[in-house]
């Protein structure tokens, strides 16, 4: 693919070979097995897979001693006392004292909340760079609505249940998931730190919730999987006026072992994101007098920028200037696609598939009765098509029209456990987290992202715990109610 050109213009015609991940057709949901090497064409042997692996050298300090147990010549004791010569009683042996803590690790260990990895990303960023994260499309009407739509709901706690220990893990789409929690696809996450995806799938993988990259990424689909070649890994891609480059990285992705396919449908164009708009944001920055003194402010980030290799690893496009992700869009996703197109790609990918960027109940179903395993409820974080519903308020509406038929995924908003909660009481598989990861990986890389699940799972045990639900299974539609006027 080297040296490939992209060019806006025609479709190209559908190359129909099947995509293969796993022997067996994963449709049928069979218990999660990491799948061996898969096999190229033309290939008689594996792919070799690149693993990294950290080699820790643990060294000690101290005074040096003289153990009693090793011989002494007589030279060595002649000029001691004989009382020297009886060793005294060994002390019990201690452990030893913990390294003391980082300044990025007390940091983000004083984020008690989501919101206050948040705070720390703004800090580090530079305004355009946090704005790109944190903005919406137009007014943001549906950017709020998406975080404060969790506020219709109460939770109705049990008493009298057994609470003592507690299970938060949940399979999804057959990956026994530690939490009801996922990463969702973030473009250009090696933006906000070097090496983001790598960062971002590291930290999942360690947590055991799975992690899905994004078309527009900056680490490219094989430079993530080398990276962080442990853990569960999903693919999102868009709709591409090249065919053939789209059927290109669908091969790539199955080559590379990404077990799960996140078609997202929701972005024909993008949405007048009016933040983007008023920063120029580019892809890099473009050096401006405006942004200078901003970005003189941010030597962390500026470090780290200029140590990195910024682009769409995923794609090779002409030129080598700034692009607005905007131009980048327009010039090559397709506004044209249809049903059928969907019904393609599920017939072409043998492995487990989710449609991203759903809101209608009716295209749910649709989605279903194709045999896509997941149906992700979503708005695009609130970046596309403003006045929209609310996430988690076409969530109920969605579960009826499937009934069972897919997996469930929550997609907007969520920025508590308590709001995971309500997701899986109204009818959610699992939550998918994109803004919460973002803010942990631009405050503290990889770091920063395991503080990021590490809050949620604290947060989602203790409500769990509270609420009476030992387990993700004992969470009904009964312990949530709608809230009226005053309360009810």
């Amino acid at each position: 693919m080297s040296g490939r050109t992209v060019a806006a213009g025609p479709a190209a015609t559908w190359v129909t070979s099947p995509i293969t991940i796993a022997k067996g057709d994963a449709r049928h949901r069979p218990p999660f097995r990491r799948p061996p090497p898969p096999r190229l064409a033309g290939c008689g042997r594996p792919c070799a897979g690149a693993t990294r692996r950290d080699d820790r050298i643990a060294k000690t300090g101290g005074e040096a001693s003289v153990d009693a147990d090793e011989p002494h010549t007589g030279r060595a004791l002649a000029h001691r006392p004989s009382s020297a010569l009886t060793p005294p009683p060994r002390a019990p042996a201690r452990a030893p004292a913990p390294a003391a803590p980082t300044r990025l690790t007390a940091r983000l260990q004083r984020a008690h909340a989501i919101a206050d990895l948040r705070r720390q990303a703004a800090r580090r960023l530079p305004k355009a760079v946090f704005d790109f994260i944190d903005g919406g499309a137009e007014d943001e009407r549906t950017l709020r609505d998406n975080v404060e739509a969790f506020d219709a709901w109460m939770l109705m706690p049990r008493v009298g249940v057994d609470v003592g220990t507690r299970d938060l893990s949940r399979p999804i789409l057959g990956y026994p998931s530690s939490l009801p929690i996922m990463m969702a696809p973030t473009g250009l996450a090696g933006f906000f730190w070097p090496d983001g995806e790598v960062a971002g799938a590291q930290a999942a993988a360690r947590a055991g919730i799975p992690y899905c990259l994004s078309t527009n990424s900056v680490g490219s689909i094989e430079h993530v999987a080398e990276g962080a070649p442990e853990g569960e890994r999903w693919f999102q891609l868009y709709f591409l006026r090249d065919r053939e480059w789209m059927q290109a990285l669908l091969h790539r992705a199955a080559a590379a072992r990404y077990r799960v396919l996140c078609l997202t449908v929701d972005l024909a164009v993008q949405g007048r994101r009016e933040r983007d708009l008023r920063n120029a944001f580019t892809m890099p920055l473009r050096p401006r007098l405006s942004t200078a003194l901003d970005l003189a402010r941010r030597p962390a980030w500026l470090a780290g920028a200029a140590r990195s290799r910024l682009g769409f690893g995923n794609f090779e496009v002409a030129g080598s200037g700034f692009t607005s992700v905007a131009q980048h869009v327009a010039s090559l996703f397709d506004p044209s696609a249809n049903w059928d197109d969907i019904a393609r790609i599920r017939d072409q990918w043998h492995g487990p598939m989710a449609l991203k960027g759903l809101l209608h109940p009716a295209d749910a179903e649709k989605a279903a009765a194709l045999g896509i395993e997941a149906v992700i409820v979503s708005n695009h974080g609130g970046r596309q098509l403003d006045d929209v519903p609310a996430a988690i308020a076409a969530l109920p509406d969605v579960a009826e029209a499937v009934a069972g038929r897919a997996e469930i995924i929550l997609d907007g908003g969520v920025r508590r456990g308590t709001d995971v909660i309500k997701a899986l009481a109204l009818g959610a598989t699992a939550c998918s987290l994109g803004r919460p990861f973002l803010w942990g990986l631009s405050a503290g890389g990889s770091e920063g992202v395991s503080r990021a699940i590490e809050i949620f799972r604290s947060e989602l045990d203790n409500a769990m715990t509270l609420l009476g639900t030992p387990t993700l299974d004992a969470i009904t539609r009964d312990h949530v109610r709608a809230r009226r006027g005053g309360g009810w």
